[in-house]
């Protein structure tokens, strides 16, 4: 699905029109929205109409959140946890177990964040995070950037879509990081590449339609 925001021109007479999935960068600049599905409208919303939409709503028509604010200051809190701080793996943020194609263990890494990048994948609050694990010194599973699931898991309990999450990984941040040396500013050396993994709940047709969607797959 994809969300269209229009807006009429400022002491003209004609519209702009503009098709995005980002709908927090259409916030305050649409005045109408439309939903489109297989290329079909099946929406049509004036802009408080729509903004006025609970957020599992929004998540279960396979939209994104129009409000970042509180992904923000969640993000604040977690980046300044003490284990974020101090690199401990006591309260590991995640722990991952890594597969091989063959579906082979490869191994399990507990990880912790280590900072967040504010415009990363899709544009979106990236976290960083890495493992302190011994074994990992080698592993390209060292580093890892991850963004929200999208959509939350709670939007697939009330009939929604199931979560996806797009990532990348490597074995040094620098790999996946450029960092201007001027401003310390942190942008992706590959910010149009990710892999994707969906949750397992649901059937093998659920997340087979996850991926098809992801990759614009009729």
């Amino acid at each position: 699905m994809a969300a269209c925001g229009l807006r009429a021109g400022r002491g003209r007479h004609d519209d702009a029109a503009l098709f995005h999935h980002r709908l927090a960068w259409l916030n305050g600049v649409a005045d109408r929205y439309v939903v489109f599905d297989g290329g079909h409208i099946v929406q049509d919303y004036e802009a408080d109409e729509f903004l006025s939409l609970s957020p599992g709503c929004v998540a279960a028509m396979g939209l994104r959140a129009f409000d970042l604010e509180p992904y923000r200051h969640r993000i604040a809190a977690l980046a300044s946890s003490p284990a974020a701080e101090s690199g401990s793996t006591d309260n590991a943020a995640l722990a991952i177990e890594w597969f091989a194609e063959d579906d082979t263990s490869l191994d399990t890494y507990e990880y912790t964040i280590d900072h967040v990048i504010e415009h990363g994948l899709e544009g979106s609050p990236t976290f960083v995070f890495r493992t302190a694990d011994p074994a990992a010194e080698d592993s390209p599973f060292r580093w890892l950037l991850a963004i929200n699931p999208l959509p939350s898991r709670k939007a697939f309990a009330e009939g929604g879509l199931l979560s996806h999450l797009h990532f990348q990984y490597a074995n040094d941040l620098h790999t996946l990081v450029a960092t201007d040396e001027a401003t310390g500013a942190e942008t992706l050396r590959n910010p149009r590449w990710y892999a994707a993994m969906c949750s397992n709940e649901g059937t093998a047709e659920d997340r087979c339609a996850i991926i098809r969607a992801l990759h614009h797959l009729q």
